[in-house]
């Protein structure tokens, strides 16, 4: 008579039992199904998190599975202001002393303000003139500015120039002019070369009273995304005269 193994029914107790056999069946199926819906998930949340949202293009929200997010109404434009910063190769923390500035980064600065993209369209036309064919150099422009909201922030982030904080060198270099002279001043430090920038619109007057309202009414929201998309694109895509005038001192 062949040896049974540990736990192996014969043919016989089989047959007399089936309950038994039927039971190690269902315990058999629950078992793998269990595994196989275990796994099925735990592939599907690293895609997931991986991968992102592929509908939305969204990058992964942290690591976290189910917290990507839909892409915003306002679309940035994907425009960049080049600069070089030799000191950050001196000390290491770069390889290349050429630093791209692009539009996004700057917005993040103040948060969402549209005027932030009429700061760096101003300093685009100004570099222009005072740096025909060259890059210029980051901390070495002193800038004075009548706009003393998000903007003079953002000349702040695309310069390096700061008011009263930052490293000596460009400590002072960021000036608040009276808001009745109109116009943002760009010095080059080293040559002396100026161009005076007057706008011929303040963004101010635009987005304050949407901010305003839309922080009482969320339901005006819609609104305030379709004005914020048409005049970024407006201050980054506008023929220069449009927006402002420019004096060569």
């Amino acid at each position: 008579m062949r040896r049974l193994e540990k736990g192996q029914a014969s043919v016989g107790e089989a047959a007399s039992d089936p309950h038994r056999a039927t039971d190690l069946d269902r315990r058999d199926f629950l078992k793998s199904a269990t595994m196989l819906g275990t796994a099925v998930i735990a592939f599907t949340s690293s895609e997931r998190v991986f991968a992102g949202n592929e509908r939305s293009g969204a990058p992964p929200a942290a690591g976290l599975p189910g917290n990507e997010q839909e892409l915003p109404f306002v679309k940035i434009p994907d425009v960049s202001i080049l600069m070089r910063s030799p000191d950050s190769v001196l000390v290491g923390v770069a390889t290349s002393d050429v630093v791209e500035i692009k539009l996004a980064d700057v917005m993040k600065v103040h948060g969402y303000c549209g005027g932030s993209a009429f700061a760096f369209r101003a300093a685009q036309e100004a570099f222009k003139i005072l740096y025909p064919d060259r890059l210029p150099l980051r901390q070495s422009i002193k800038v004075q500015t009548s706009i003393h909201c998000c903007q003079a922030d953002a000349l702040a982030y695309i310069t390096g120039a700061r008011t009263d904080l930052s490293a000596l060198p460009t400590r002072g270099d960021l000036v608040l002019i009276p808001v009745e002279k109109n116009q943002m001043v760009f010095m080059d430090k080293q040559t002396g070369n100026q161009v005076i920038l007057k706008p011929n619109v303040n963004p101010h007057d635009t987005f304050s009273p949407l901010y305003k309202r839309v922080r009482k009414e969320p339901g005006f929201a819609p609104q305030v995304h379709r004005v914020m998309h048409e005049k970024i694109q407006e201050y980054i895509y506008a023929p220069q005269e449009k927006l402002f005038q420019i004096v060569r001192v």
